[in-house]
């Protein structure tokens, strides 16, 4: 026997929890936007698996626990993405001068391929040598927003140079 929810029960819910999720995903993450984005997460998770919740327990626990789950999968996220970043951080950079000619065209194929936010954060990470955070500073974002693009900017351009990569070799 499942816990039956509607959206009248659901509305009253997300009115009285909204506040209680909202401020303790802000204090563990810092940032409003990700609280908000969990918070989000967790209301629509618990809408989706709506029909299977236990009856015996109260539906604030079965809500928190939801938003536990919620929060544990952003950190294996969040520490996966770090992982990666730090170790794009850690290659060493290769001059863009000693690349040759046709890898060159190649690159900056792809590069003109990004967003522009991507390529203008990829061109002064890579092209022009500067750090992450004075590109936040530059840019007037977080630090964590630039790492994000360049990580997002790198995996883009990997796939790219991939696929042009396959194609010239045919």
């Amino acid at each position: 026997m499942y816990l039956k929810i509607d959206e009248r029960i659901f509305r009253e819910l997300f009115h009285t929890y909204y506040d209680r999720l909202y401020t303790g995903f802000y204090k563990k993450t810092g940032s409003y936007e990700q609280a908000q984005d969990l918070t989000q997460q967790t209301f629509i998770k618990f809408w989706r698996y709506r029909d299977s919740y236990n009856p015996e327990l109260s539906v604030e626990i079965q809500l928190f626990r939801k938003g536990k789950l919620v929060f544990i999968d952003w950190l294996r996220k969040e520490s996966k993405e770090r992982q990666m970043i730090d170790s794009l951080q850690q290659q060493e950079k290769i001059p863009v001068e000693e690349l040759s000619a046709d890898l060159k065209d190649s690159l900056n194929q792809a590069i003109d391929q990004l967003s522009p936010m991507r390529k203008e954060v990829f061109n002064l990470a890579y092209i022009e040598g500067y750090s992450h955070k004075e590109i936040a500073e530059k840019l007037n974002v977080s630090v964590r927003t630039v790492e994000t693009h360049v990580y997002k900017s790198v995996q883009q351009l990997r796939k790219i140079l991939a696929l042009i990569f396959i194609m010239l070799h045919l």
